[in-house]
């Protein structure tokens, strides 16, 4: 039995399935583990139980939700967590990044939610699956995010409020909301880190104050799907500079690595996160 494929189908339909009650059994199951071997086998497979596992991935979106959707109330946040009361949601969120949720709302501090503490391995070397596709012309109502990557929170906040603001339903469809990456947060000091945030509007909306618009150019684009946690999309993006362009006979147009965004932190489980990237080609 391949036992990596097994507990990879688990990985998987805790992801897709985060809101419902899991059991033990139930995932033992799937795995085709009895469920005296299951829980062990997890643990050694991810570093944590089965449900401080899920736990984890519950509260890294509650805390996705505090700052993106501050209009819900932290008890109405709790319970989409799985959680009872305030009091065991506020526990359990201090115990994993030391501000309590309504801190955390006022003061978000990302580095803790930024290394989960459990560890999938990594699958070998990336599939290069890039495909070349033609891109229409799109407006966007831009916020351009300049300093600390750890609030890139704040600046969608604002884009998003900005956007339920308007008489018009701007909630970004699957594949209608981008991300220009200018900098690696990895490589880049904090104070000069830059990334616009953007959804596309229509040409008749009229835009003021802090957003503003710019285009996204009608061409051929290389693009490659990234799924699971944003933070390791770094790996996905190298490996299309170091490994496909340089035999791919492409050049490169005139902008940054563009993160085209099908779900989003705030709705689903970080394993289940479907994020785009785009080269623009000559």
């Amino acid at each position: 039995m391949n036992y990596e494929l097994q507990l990879n189908k688990v990985i998987e339909f805790i992801g897709k399935h985060l809101d419902d009650k899991l059991t033990l059994a139930q995932l033992s199951d799937i795995s085709c583990f009895s469920k005296y071997h299951f829980h062990r086998l997890f643990t050694a497979y991810t570093g944590l139980s089965l449900q401080q596992y899920i736990r984890w991935l519950r509260l890294k979106r509650a805390a996705h939700q505090l700052i993106i959707d501050k209009e819900i109330s932290i008890i109405n946040i709790a319970i989409n967590a799985g959680f009872e009361s305030h009091e065991a949601f506020t526990r359990a969120f201090k115990q994993s990044c030391g501000l309590s949720p309504s801190e955390f709302r006022h003061h978000a501090s990302w580095h803790v939610w930024e290394k989960p503490p459990y560890c999938l391995p990594k699958q070998g070397n990336l599939k290069m699956n890039v495909t070349i596709k033609n891109m229409n012309a799109r407006r966007l109502a831009i916020i351009e995010h300049r300093g600390n990557p750890q609030k890139i929170g704040s600046s969608v906040s604002q884009l998003i409020t900005w956007a339920k603001a308007q008489a018009v339903s701007l909630k970004p469809k699957a594949g209608e909301a981008f991300g220009f990456a200018y900098d690696d947060p990895k490589t880049t000091p904090a104070a000069e880190f830059r990334f616009d945030l953007g959804i596309t509007i229509p040409e008749s909306l009229k835009l003021e104050g802090a957003v503003i618009e710019k285009r996204l150019p009608a061409g051929r684009y290389a693009v490659i799907q990234h799924k699971g946690s944003r933070d390791y999309i770094s790996e996905v993006i190298y490996s299309l500079y170091r490994e496909w362009l340089p035999h791919s006979g492409e050049e490169l147009g005139d902008m940054p690595c563009l993160f085209c965004y099908y779900n989003f932190d705030h709705e689903v489980a970080e394993t289940e996160l479907v994020t785009e990237c785009w080269l623009l080609l000559k």
